[in-house]
């Protein structure tokens, strides 16, 4: 292995530690002051200044995530509040206590704005209805710890943490999300799969959408969203002019008094049936940016949501199985229903990018 150009082999590198984690390592720690006291949080160092914090009781998603001292994501007021402050969970709670880190899981059953919709399919007479929260609660699930470590593989040192979240309530769903975070020592990127099972004995309705959070210093002014656009985006909320490429795919300074926009793009997958999105600042340390590679076969749509707002200075980059609003997906024929036992996986990258990568993925959004 070609570790920092030294071309040392893993016995060589060896030789050269007392413990790998003076290089690599994943530790388990716990938070202990503030609003997130309490919560576990498994840390990744691949040793590129490339690190990342998995909180296993919110949801098993990544909260801060850094390169180089810079944050990748945008971090609340309330840094990452513990699930157990989690309120209004039928209305916009999720706003108060689960948005920011870098990555937030929105489902497993609904995405969007809250709404109400007919469960008659549990059989529970005396609930005929249910009614979801905006991007529903898996994010502020308490994850149960499968297995977490460092291990060496072909002369490569691999980081693995693999948590098991459970979405679940008698007389409705019961949908079990096993993820599993890959990085390696030398690499500034992780790859997050997961596999979503209907682990009941009725048929569940299930929507997913990752609402990855991008913030300063990688969103600044100048910085930019690439990405394979093959029309103009719909506007979902806010106002801007999409036929105006630079309405969402330019960033500014902070504005008083912004209103976020939300745009559904329509992006062109390659020929592996996966689509890559950046953001790109040309001022970060020379050029540098952001990626997120993801499967367009299991999740067809994307929304960007670009906030440019004082203090909430951020972009979104979020893939997802479908748009919002329940009637119009399920008029549409695209909600997904899990069988008993059926399951649906999901594989996403996010890699750190230099300006020669924005270049070459520029060129391929064309």
């Amino acid at each position: 292995m070609d570790f920092f150009g030294d071309g040392l082999s893993g016995d060589a590198l060896r030789r050269r530690v007392g413990h790998m984690s003076q290089i690599a390592d994943v530790r388990l720690l716990t938070s202990d002051n503030g609003p997130s006291r309490g919560v576990r949080l498994l840390e990744f160092r691949t040793g590129t200044g490339f690190s990342f914090e998995i909180g296993v009781d919110r949801g098993f998603d990544v909260g801060r995530c850094e390169f180089r001292g810079a944050s990748v994501a945008w971090i609340p007021p309330t840094m990452l509040a513990a699930p157990w402050f989690f309120e209004d969970q039928a209305g916009f709670g999720w706003l108060r206590t689960g948005l920011g880190g870098l990555n937030n899981t929105c489902g497993l059953v609904h995405i969007g704005n809250p709404e109400e919709t007919s469960v008659a399919h549990y059989n529970f007479p005396a609930r005929p209805t249910d009614r979801y929260g905006v991007h529903d609660r898996a994010a502020l699930i308490p994850a149960e710890i499968v297995s977490f470590g460092g291990r060496w593989v072909e002369g490569r040192y691999c980081l693995e943490a693999v948590g098991r979240v459970t979405q679940a309530q008698s007389y409705g769903e019961t949908l079990v999300l096993t993820r599993c975070y890959r990085a390696e020592m030398g690499g500034s990127w992780f790859e997050m799969e997961d596999v979503v099972e209907n682990c009941g004995f009725l048929p569940a309705e299930h929507m997913l959408l990752y609402h990855f959070n991008v913030g300063y210093p990688f969103v600044d002014e100048g910085a930019e969203l690439i990405a394979p656009t093959e029309r103009a985006p719909r506007l979902l909320f806010g106002t801007a002019d999409v036929s105006d490429r630079s309405s969402w795919s330019r960033f500014i300074a902070p504005q008083k008094d912004w209103v976020q926009q939300t745009f559904e793009h329509r992006l062109r997958a390659d020929e592996q049936g996966e689509v890559e999105v950046a953001i790109y600042n040309p001022r970060l340390f020379g050029g540098t940016g952001v990626s997120v590679r993801y499967d367009r076969r299991a999740m067809p749509n994307y929304i960007e949501w670009r906030m440019m707002g004082e203090g909430q200075y951020a972009v979104g980059i979020e893939p997802c199985t479908n748009g919002f609003g329940r009637e119009a997906v399920k008029a549409a024929g695209e909600l997904i229903v899990l069988a008993p036992g059926a399951a649906r996986r999901y594989r996403t990258r996010l890699a750190i990018i230099d300006a020669g990568a924005a270049d070459r993925l520029r060129q391929a959004a064309g």
